[in-house]
């Protein structure tokens, strides 16, 4: 069969899922094509990623507005595509994906995997949520709690004939651990879009809190990532006077965050909520110790004290005090860091979720 993913165009670990997923099809049993759109232009990676695995795929740029020309464009690149199934990420354009379906001459299928954190849904994603609920005929949850919040929250618009939870899944041939050479640099990290649902501001005071107890060790923090929150994120580190030591990377193409996750010796995720991390995932794979805020989407993935150290959201001193007793004891982050690899190798395989998609198509297309 032949599968339609409609993907963001920007940074937001679904590109790299859906490359690993591709991946994980050793056998070639489907066909894909990809829709990348939004706001951001399609990201040079996904180009590139697009032409090595021969996938078909079309870019369309949407104004933040109600944009018209999108929408017909959205709609007759689905109408004209010979795909069975079409797999959008996330609710926003199941009506326009909808109508496509329906005015299209080949019978198509629409499933959608749902990936905005609940806490963090606006007034018009869970409206969307419900329409995807009627209007879709498949819907990924990435965990069991998402889902179950989902149906306490939606009621009687929630379908349950129409769910599956299905983990994100990575290519640990790409992401995993590397020998480390001795260094005396401590180098903390953290990547992902630069907006405001992320919380780099508290990372970066207790980054400043760290250099202010610590004078005598040398640390350095990298950030990687793009997005509106850049420019304020840098002005930050600037008034805190660390700017010397802090690295803003940029967006990182695969090879590029590999190596970034690798040079590492401390991943850091500050969140004020996640539905399911696929930076968490990746630094888990590359064998690291992690310390992530305590939030819905990021506490069912981290085990505290076991798989990684959760701290309350906004709490630079509390995150401050995790890296210092990472750094100062060495038997504590290597089984932090050994816990979270194993529970990646376990979980977080891209063959295992491809297994999983691949009985929901095969499901929709004898119905």
């Amino acid at each position: 069969m032949k599968v339609l993913q409609v993907l963001y165009s920007g940074l937001g670990g679904h590109g790299n899922v859906f490359f690993s997923f591709i991946a994980a099809d050793e056998d070639k049993e489907n066909e894909y094509e990809a829709i990348f759109a939004g706001v951001e232009d399609i990201r040079e990676e996904y180009i590139k990623k697009s032409d090595e695995f021969d996938i078909e795929w079309n870019f369309i740029k949407k104004r933040k507005r109600l944009d018209i020309d999108f929408n017909k464009k959205f709609i007759a690149t689905i109408k004209t595509s010979q795909c069975s199934i079409i797999l959008l990420n996330g609710s926003r354009f199941i009506i326009l994906a909808k109508i496509a379906s329906f005015i299209s001459k080949k019978k198509k299928k629409i499933m959608v995997t749902e990936t905005q954190a609940n806490q963090l849904k606006t007034k018009a994603e869970w409206l969307w949520l419900i329409l995807a609920m009627v209007l879709a005929d498949s819907i990924v949850f990435l965990t069991d709690s998402f889902r179950d919040e989902i149906k306490k929250k939606l009621s009687l618009f929630y379908n349950a004939g129409k769910i599956a939870v299905i983990n994100n899944g990575l290519d640990l041939a790409i992401f995993k651990p590397a020998v480390k050479l001795p260094n005396k640099t401590i180098v903390l990290g953290m990547q992902s879009r630069i907006v405001p649902i992320k919380d780099h501001a508290t990372l970066l005071r207790a980054f400043a809190l760290l250099q202010q107890k610590y004078p005598e060790l040398v640390m350095q923090l990298k950030i990687a990532g793009d997005g509106e929150s850049l420019a304020e994120m840098k002005q930050l580190a600037a008034d805190l006077k660390i700017d010397n030591a802090v690295t803003f990377t940029g967006m990182l193409n695969e090879v590029e965050l590999v190596a970034f996750l690798q040079s590492l010796d401390i991943y850091i995720h500050a969140s004020l909520g996640e539905t399911m991390s696929t930076a968490i995932m990746q630094a888990m794979a590359c064998k690291l110790p992690i310390i992530a805020s305590d939030v819905a989407g990021i506490n069912n993935m981290i085990k505290n004290n076991d798989t990684g150290i959760l701290v309350p959201v906004k709490n630079e001193a509390a995150l401050a005090e995790a890296v210092s007793v990472i750094i100062h004891n060495s038997a504590k982050a290597e089984a932090l860091k050994q816990s979270a690899y194993n529970f990646a190798v376990l979980n977080y395989s891209n063959k295992t979720m491809f297994v999983k998609y691949q009985s929901v198509f095969e499901s929709l297309s004898i119905k």
